[in-house]
């Protein structure tokens, strides 16, 4: 794979601006949290730059279910129907060596997602302070008043923009960033079509993640105060991995008249809602760090667990397919959770020894 810049829009896109939009976002109401993370709310605004509407961004980045997800790579879901993510990383303080690349590619009208190191990035909470990568940015434009951004964390009232100046703590900033590439041309399929497809090869994954979320809840995490680095990293996984893909596989079967689609897509939809439900209550229970709020989080982990069971049967319904039987000793979501928060957290260090109390 050469680093030769994807082929840029055409003439038409190319007129049409980039925006976070909630009127037009997939299932954004209140919040750009709403459904899709940070990460995700960036390749959704390029697919609808594209031409993609809410249903086709659905479809495109529909997959069929793997919540803890297996594999090596700690960073977000990369893979689409409608393209592919390619990230270029380098070490902390090293952001600079790839500023001229980022610049040369927002330039020429190629965005970039940037997942900037806090330390250095103008106006973060951790900044000066922590090498946190907890956040993701849609570079979109570079001109002589700085870079332009689309950031779900911008205020509404300017449209979720922000503007950057263009100075050597920008640059520095810049380990981690994505190049959307393989951005197919949209297309709306039959939601029946892409159950057929999708939901057959979820059922045993489903059942495994249900296994190690109870044995999470249940033997390993005992609702005491966490570590602030895993709790941190625990809301990642929630709104990164497990409210996402839940939430794009409801909508992308929305809308079916076969009874059975139609199931499996309401089910869905309840379980990202749980896992919202239980994504935001992390986030709000860094502020306390008391034990007893994380008992909330605790108890919320089980309604999630009991919430993806109801989709399983759901699912299983469909493919006239008896439940899959599965164990799970909680080791893998364990090893997720340490992954991802190794991956945002880290600080290209070991993490120190973390307990679940």
């Amino acid at each position: 794979m050469t680093d030769e810049p994807p082929a840029g829009p055409s003439t038409a896109t190319a007129a049409r601006p980039y925006a976070f939009d909630p009127a037009t976002a997939l299932g954004w109401k209140n919040i750009g949290l709403d459904g899709l993370g940070c990460f995700l709310r960036s390749v959704e605004a390029v697919l609808l730059h594209r031409g993609y509407g809410a249903r086709e961004v659905a479809q495109g980045l529909a997959a069929p279910l793997d919540l803890v997800r297996r594999g090596d790579w700690y960073g977000p879901m990369s893979e689409f129907g409608a393209c592919t993510a390619r990230w270029h990383l380098t070490g902390i303080g090293t952001g600079e060596r790839q500023w001229p690349r980022i610049a040369a590619l927002v330039t020429s009208g190629t965005p970039v997602v940037l997942m900037p190191d806090a330390h250095h990035w103008p106006g973060d909470e951790y900044e000066g302070k922590e090498h946190f990568h907890h956040h993701m940015v849609l570079a979109h434009r570079l001109d002589e008043d700085g870079l332009h951004l689309l950031d779900t964390d911008a205020p509404a009232s300017e449209g979720f923009r922000r503007v950057i100046p263009v100075t050597e703590g920008l640059g520095r900033s810049c380990t981690r960033y994505a190049v959307l590439e393989r951005v197919e041309h949209p297309v709306a399929h039959r939601p029946e079509e892409l159950a057929a497809r999708l939901v057959p090869g979820s059922l045993l994954p489903l059942a495994q993640d249900i296994a190690e979320l109870r044995a999470f809840h249940d033997r390993v995490w005992s609702g005491a105060r966490l570590p602030l680095l895993l709790a941190k990293g625990m809301d990642v996984l929630v709104l990164g991995d497990i409210q996402p893909q839940l939430f794009v596989l409801g909508h992308a079967l929305a809308g079916s008249d076969d009874r059975r689609t139609a199931e499996v897509s309401t089910a869905c939809l309840e379980a990202a809602a749980r896992a919202q439900k239980l994504g935001l209550l992390l986030l709000g229970l860094h502020r306390f760090r008391a034990e007893g709020v994380y008992a909330m989080a605790h108890e919320e982990v089980a309604m999630l667990a009991a919430s993806l069971d109801v989709l399983l049967d759901a699912m299983c319904r469909y493919a006239g397919a008896v439940r899959p039987r599965a164990a799970g000793d909680g080791t893998r979501l364990v090893r997720r959770l340490r992954g991802e928060t190794h991956w945002c957290f880290g600080e290209d260090k070991p993490l120190p020894e973390l307990s679940f109390g």
